[in-house]
């Protein structure tokens, strides 16, 4: 692991400006950022404004802000799953009852197998 002191944007000197602690490490291939443990592995390949806006939204002091994020991320997904689970029910249902309108009665038996 090597100690970051200088790069192409000044990443490394502006970071300490957001937390005078921080660090900026390369670990093998990718970079981290330390104070007197890992605060964060910064999620781009390369030091950029990307990581400064990182390392501004995930410090401890914006906990809340971003738990109500990840709560609101969670009840996107599960308000699209559920949209698209009433959608291909949907599509289910008209397969049926067009199997049904001509002739071709398809009931159930047990869970997984068709009768």
């Amino acid at each position: 692991m090597n100690l970051v002191n200088h790069d192409l944007f000044n990443i490394c000197e502006r970071i300490k400006r957001i937390d005078q602690r921080y660090r900026v490490f390369l670990n093998k291939s990718r970079y981290e950022v330390w104070t007197d443990a890992l605060e964060f592995v910064v999620p781009f390949d390369v030091l950029d404004a990307r990581t400064l806006e990182h390392a501004r939204r995930t410090r401890t002091h914006n906990l809340d802000v971003l738990e109500q994020e990840i709560a609101q991320n969670n009840l996107e997904i599960e308000q699209s799953a559920e949209v698209a689970m009433q959608r291909e029910l949907g599509k289910f249902q008209d397969m049926l009852a067009y199997a049904n309108g001509v002739g071709h009665e398809v009931r159930f038996g047990k869970v997984g197998k068709w009768v």
